[in-house]
């Protein structure tokens, strides 16, 4: 069953990057005009997280695991100009090695840690109530220098997203 279910999520993985027409470049990323998607290891999602992060004026994030210090710095920075931030955590996760969810909370930035689900396993963010950025990429050092993972970014259905992370906050509050 497992393996169905598998093979069925790679099919319409699949067939959503065929409808959109995409085209491969060298460095891996699969670019549409909505939508940009990259493989790690490499900096390209932590670069491209970056810069969304640089140039919001709301964001909210509901993230596994945050350990790497470019994220953790453009959200200080984007915090200090302003920037209307939550973001929802993993409890585990946020008391392991290497965390910087105290540092964030120390900065002033607003964050929960799940305590209603086993894990906050969720992987996504949304700039703006109109950019999502997903996929398996957690939001640390790792993910970008050793770990095969990837992540998407993408200007629909933004909404729905919006609505999951205000579910989760309220929930978590």
């Amino acid at each position: 069953m497992a393996k169905k279910v598998g093979s069925i999520f790679l099919v319409c993985c699949a067939t959503l990057l065929n409808a959109c027409n995409p085209v491969v470049q060298e460095n891996h990323e699969v670019t549409n005009p909505n939508i940009r998607v990259f493989f790690t290891p490499s900096t390209e999602c932590e670069r491209n997280i970056v810069q969304e992060i640089e140039k919001a004026h709301k964001i909210r994030a509901a993230v596994y695991s945050i350990t790497n210090q470019s994220i953790y710095n453009a959200l200080v920075k984007a915090h200090n100009r302003g920037v209307d931030i939550k973001i929802v955590t993993d409890r585990t996760q946020s008391k392991g090695k290497g965390s910087l969810v105290g540092n964030l909370k120390k900065a002033g930035i607003p964050v929960l840690t799940n305590h209603k689900h086993k894990i906050e396993h969720n992987k996504f963010a949304v700039f703006d109530d109109s950019m999502v950025v997903t996929g398996s990429y957690n939001w640390t050092t790792n993910a970008s220098k050793y770990n095969s993972e990837n992540c998407v970014f993408f200007d629909q259905m933004a909404d729905k997203y919006s609505h999951r992370f205000e579910y989760l906050w309220n929930m978590y509050q």
